[in-house]
């Protein structure tokens, strides 16, 4: 057991020293966050976005690693012969992980131009610039000098030099998305199709995530993904395929799956009294990693997601399958449920 902790703050620092074996925090709930994903997005389909976040992991072995975000973008100026838009956006990051509580904090600005391709399709382009900070709390590693006769002296001096516990960071990303949607009459109706596909990347080198002033730098981070919403004329069910690649370095996400979508309430046209309504639920795959089951309900303007990882990797004889808790809220104008979110730009 002794030696089992020693190693523990040994390879939280090896992760540190090479950054190359290292990932960004990530969402399972990519769609719900476009921002996050793509800074093409900034702006697309929306007048207006809010989105919070919160995701606990690996909390069944060990101090979990907690991820926050928020999000806000907003479709600005137009042209004057309604052709064109220019989104903006910021996005906000904080995440802390394990017994070193090493977090990272990160803001973001984010801008894109979309272009009105027909009265169906956008493309949009858009670029990400920021600063983050990275920091580590090393009074909560343990070391094998501070045991004596097998019990833990906190104020004993661990033998070991650290470098400095906080350094900050320039970043900055860029992506294309492309948007179709096509309604004959009401979204509520289901009688349409949507689809989103993007690429994206991030980094390209910037980021020195070592703590010990060497040149080690972020790998460049690549996404693609593609969403579509399919609905069944005459009937309140629409089913949402996705699909979603991240690469960095030697590692790679991949995540595909479907959400069912159905049609509660439609609300009334004129007066607005009478809300929207629709439930969504649904199952995504993390490749070699996780079944990832998902709820969201969404009421007008307003929608609530809740995930949770079921780890069927290896990992699972440890964590008892139990891999993390992800819930989004999120705020969008005008209202999705009406054809005037599609015919905007």
């Amino acid at each position: 057991m002794k030696r089992t902790i020693k190693l523990i703050p040994v390879i939280v620092l090896l992760l540190q020293i090479f950054p190359s074996f290292a990932q960004d925090p990530h969402f399972s709930q990519y769609r719900v966050n476009p921002t996050f994903v793509n800074p093409a997005n900034s702006g697309l389909n929306c007048d207006l976005r809010a989105t919070a976040g919160y995701r606990d992991q690996w909390k069944s072995v060990g101090t979990p690693f907690r991820t926050a975000v928020f999000s806000f973008d907003m479709n600005t100026s137009r042209s004057s012969k309604g052709r064109g838009s220019i989104g903006v956006g910021v996005q906000f990051l904080n995440d802390r992980a394990g017994d070193a509580r090493i977090a990272m904090t990160q803001g973001m600005v984010n801008v894109s131009g979309i272009l009105k391709l027909s009265e169906d399709s956008k493309l949009s382009m858009g670029l990400m610039g920021g600063f983050g900070q990275r920091s580590a709390d090393y009074n909560g590693l343990r070391w094998d000098q501070q045991y004596t006769n097998g019990s833990f002296n906190q104020t004993a001096l661990s033998g070991e030099t650290f470098s400095t516990p906080t350094h900050t960071y320039a970043d900055a990303g860029a992506g294309i998305a492309w948007s179709y949607g096509k309604d004959q009459g009401y979204i509520t109706q289901n009688n349409g199709l949507k689809m989103n596909i993007g690429l994206a990347a991030y980094h390209f080198g910037l980021p020195q995530t070592s703590f010990f002033g060497s040149e080690e730098k972020l790998n460049t981070k690549f996404i693609a993904y593609a969403s579509a919403e399919m609905g069944k004329q005459n009937s309140n069910l629409a089913i949402i395929p996705e699909f979603y690649f991240v690469g960095q370095g030697s590692q790679r996400e991949i995540l595909f799956g479907s959400v069912f979508r159905y049609l509660l309430q439609e609300g009334s046209q004129f007066t607005g009294f009478l809300k929207s309504s629709a439930i969504s639920m649904g199952a995504n795959y993390r490749w070699k990693d996780a079944v990832i089951p998902s709820l969201m309900i969404e009421y007008g303007t307003f929608a609530v997601g809740f995930s949770y990882d079921i780890t069927v990797s290896s990992l699972s004889t440890s964590n008892r399958a139990r891999g993390g808790f992800e819930c989004m809220l999120t705020f969008k104008t005008p209202n999705p449920f009406s054809k005037v979110s599609r015919a905007r730009i």
